[in-house]
């Protein structure tokens, strides 16, 4: 999600020494508003941290921080919780190299990509399902297609009416590599394969595309444990911490 330009007024970069940001200024969420890709020194992480503090504080806004293994300093945990940043989400990085894998998906569930029609419904879905904020399922609507290859798809279960889930894809530009993002399924249509359904969608478009490897993060609790059923591989762990009115 660093890779998303700016959108003026909605979706914002702001600087940082060491670190990638973004967000949103009318918006006080911590995926809004998140912090991450760190190559902070131990020098000047306590610092950078305080800046970061300071900067969303006076907006009164929640922040978010990404950690993976490649973030640095290597203590960077226990200085995000000793400056009150508590781990609220344990995520695995995965990838997929095998992009002519078969999935089976239930044929009663039917998946293509949103159009600017479906607007209303893309912001709907993202707001009901994950939850978030509605102004800021609004933003991630917007700002999503103006990457690369960036899409947001919708799946359809038979008998029920408008689409019951939403998710998206994008690609760094010049990259072989497709990246999954999100997948916000209403609670009352979960079990019925959907998550698959718009895997199998995504990865046959990307394979399109020419991409040769997708990658996600994935909740341990949820999207983890399907992917590794339909080909994932672990390759990190990703520790999502927050900060302020969460």
């Amino acid at each position: 999600m660093f890779m998303f330009p700016e959108l003026p007024g909605r979706w914002e970069l702001p600087t940082f020494p060491g670190v990638r940001a973004h967000a949103t200024p009318h918006v006080s969420h911590p995926v809004g508003n998140l912090v991450g890709v760190s190559t902070l020194t131990e020098e000047n992480a306590d610092a950078v941290i305080e800046q970061v503090q300071d900067f969303f504080a006076k907006r009164r806004h929640a922040v978010g921080w990404w950690l993976n293994p490649s973030s640095t300093p290597v203590d960077l945990a226990s200085r995000l919780e000793a400056a009150g940043f508590s781990r609220v989400i344990e995520q695995a990085g995965l990838a997929l190299t095998d992009m002519q894998r078969d999935i089976r998906c239930n044929p009663s569930v039917t998946v293509r990509q949103a159009t600017s029609a479906d607007r209303d419904d893309v912001i709907r879905l993202y707001t009901a399902g994950y939850p978030l904020p509605e102004q800021l399922a609004a933003v991630y609507c917007d700002v999503l297609p103006l990457v690369e290859s960036g899409s947001h798809y919708l799946a359809f279960l038979d008998g029920v009416e408008g689409p019951v889930s939403v998710s998206s894809m994008f690609s760094r530009p010049d990259s072989t590599i497709a990246v999954m993002q999100g997948a916000a399924t209403l609670n009352e249509h979960r079990g019925h394969g959907i998550y698959t359904a718009m895997m199998a969608k995504r990865l046959a478009e990307a394979r399109s595309m020419g991409k040769d490897t997708a990658v996600l993060q994935g909740d341990r609790k949820t999207s983890a444990p399907i992917c590794a059923k339909l080909g994932f591989k672990e390759v990190c762990s990703i520790d999502f911490y927050a900060w302020g009115n969460v």
